[in-house]
């Protein structure tokens, strides 16, 4: 057996850059170039709004970026986008699916005085949704809101202390009546989506809405580009797929895979960190700037174990830490990749994230970096007989 040979990660960007670099660049100048590029995708997707079943803004950007490098790409009956990079012939398929969508809400209906009463869409914390801007996202365009707040002036007692449940959630809008509203283009069905822009943070953390799961959609984009850039001859057929409605249920990856039709899978995800005050590890093991997340088990799936080996193994050639995550919540893309045909070897890779389900989330740009990076190193590596062997069980 061939002893692996350990790369530093930071050896392997310097290698990677320096392959990509164009004439007359430093290889510091392009590594700082593709830091700035990938952070500027995360924010412009990030900012983006796609509450489920509205992901259309999500959409055009990854089609934009497929279009880019090359791919066909066609769409399913919900939504969900898909891009294939063709591999040698009789190879295995693989599909790489991150979801478009963000928790989000839509109206259910409009008050006498105007204000619109919301139905929330996807998991939320009763906790995060009062005293928030939001946006509507009606036929005449965008409208500003605000999730409405007793004043504590007038409040006591046990009002002050308990969390607002969602269906006493109202947005004012700022209008007088229910015909006000309407004029400005709300009406019951309209999608809602959190308001809050992208912003750094210190030592190279970010803040910003829908972290999950945009960064899995910079995991994609970002892993095509670089396999084109540094024109790396793939041992299988990539599908590259922006999934729909994952936070109602992973809908969008349960039509998405009767396309795909894959051998084995990847969900590209944000994960659950708990490295905070009151947070819990014995719930959720991640920390910001551990490396790329490998998930054990959520509440719907537990991973195979050859994939999951396999992945320990790419990680440990090329020098990159990994972290892994047992956690009875939550379910991703991956389930739906599990269940296809007669069983289909899949699993979570993350980036661990903060604060997830709310307004504002946090993620190390380390972690992000690292998962792009151990994404290609591991397609470099799935031939046929890498595939095989994790699908079997003899």
């Amino acid at each position: 057996m061939k002893r692996s040979i350990v790369l530093p990660v930071f050896v392997a960007a310097l290698v990677s850059a320096a392959m990509i670099a164009p004439r007359g660049m430093s290889v510091v100048d392009a590594r700082t170039q593709d830091s700035e590029r990938v952070i500027a995708l995360l924010k412009e997707l990030s900012d983006a709004h796609g509450p489920p079943g509205f992901e259309g803004p999500v959409r055009a950007i990854l089609t934009r970026e497929f279009k880019a490098a090359g791919l066909e790409i066609s769409t399913d009956g919900l939504g969900s986008v898909i891009g294939v990079l063709p591999g040698p012939q009789g190879s295995p398929r693989i599909m790489l699916a991150a979801h478009m969508d963000e928790v989000g809400a839509m109206v259910r209906y409009l008050t006498a005085d105007g204000m619109a009463k919301i139905q929330m869409l996807g998991g939320w914390m009763d906790s995060s949704l009062i005293d928030q801007r939001w946006v509507i996202l009606t036929r005449k365009g965008p409208v500003t809101a605000v999730s409405g707040n007793r004043s504590l002036h007038i409040s006591s007692g046990e009002p002050r202390a308990r969390s607002t449940p969602p269906d006493e959630i109202f947005l004012d809008v700022g209008a007088r009546s229910r015909a006000d509203a309407e004029a400005l283009g709300i009406r019951a069905g309209d999608p809602i989506a959190p308001v809050s822009e992208f912003a750094q943070l210190a030592n190279g953390r970010y803040v910003g809405k829908a972290m999950d799961d945009r960064v899995g959609c910079v995991m994609l984009i970002e892993a095509l580009r670089r396999i084109k850039a540094q024109n790396i001859k793939l041992p299988a057929t990539i599908y590259f797929v922006g999934t729909a409605q994952e936070e109602l249920g992973v809908r969008g990856a349960h039509t998405a895979v009767e396309r795909v039709k894959p051998e084995l899978g990847l969900s590209l995800e944000s994960g659950a960190a708990a490295d905070h005050p009151g947070g819990r590890p014995d719930a959720a093991q991640e920390r910001l700037g551990a490396g790329p997340v490998l998930f054990i088990a959520d509440s719907q799936m537990l991973v195979n174990t050859r994939l999951w080996d396999f992945f320990h193994q790419v990680a440990s050639d090329v020098g990159i830490p990994v972290q892994t995550e047992v956690t009875l919540g939550g379910a991703e893309d991956a389930v739906e990749i599990q269940r296809y045909g007669g069983g289909t070897p899949s699993m979570n890779l993350a980036v661990a994230t903060r604060y997830l389900h709310g307004h504002n989330s946090v993620i190390d740009s380390k972690d992000l970096e690292q998962s792009i990076a151990l994404l290609v190193a591991a397609l470099a590596k799935l031939d046929r007989a890498a595939v095989t062997h994790i699908s079997r069980f003899q």
